[in-house]
């Protein structure tokens, strides 16, 4: 999870095509949009899900294998709106995305699809989401 982390500032910064453009909307603006989606969308994930699932509830525990899930699932849902969104869009999308990620959950859990990484709610849901938000929120 850390390598793609640090994977996703390169991949972001270089590729949001603002590589000499100024300051304000060059590779910091989009490396500080994906730190800041990155971070709320795992935070909001590893404090819903205890909220979502019974088995959880009863212990009141944090997964870590969630927190880093809804890491990467930030990190995929502001892919498509990297250089395009200011940084409170940012936390905005970040913080949906770990809502998504959570929902895409259970959605699998339903569908009783066999995904022991979470990659149908990870990839599918959050990027789904990553390239609506687009819409939404680019300034």
């Amino acid at each position: 999870m850390f390598i793609l982390w640090v994977g996703f500032f390169f991949f972001n910064g270089a590729s949001g095509l603002d590589m000499f453009g100024p300051r304000k909307n060059g590779p910091s603006k989009i490396i500080l949009n994906t730190a800041i989606a990155s971070a709320m969308s795992g935070l909001v994930a590893v404090f819903l899900k205890p909220y979502s699932d019974s088995k959880y509830m009863k212990v009141n525990q944090f997964d870590v294998g969630v927190l880093c899930n809804g890491i990467l699932s930030g990190l995929v849902s502001i892919c498509a709106a990297c250089n395009a969104v200011e940084p409170y869009d940012a936390f905005i999308i970040g913080s949906i995305s770990g809502l998504v990620f959570i929902l895409g959950v259970k959605l699998e859990a339903k569908l009783k699809l066999d995904d022991p990484v979470d990659a149908f709610s990870l990839d599918l849901c959050c990027g789904t989401w990553g390239v609506i938000s687009v819409g939404f929120f680019h300034n």
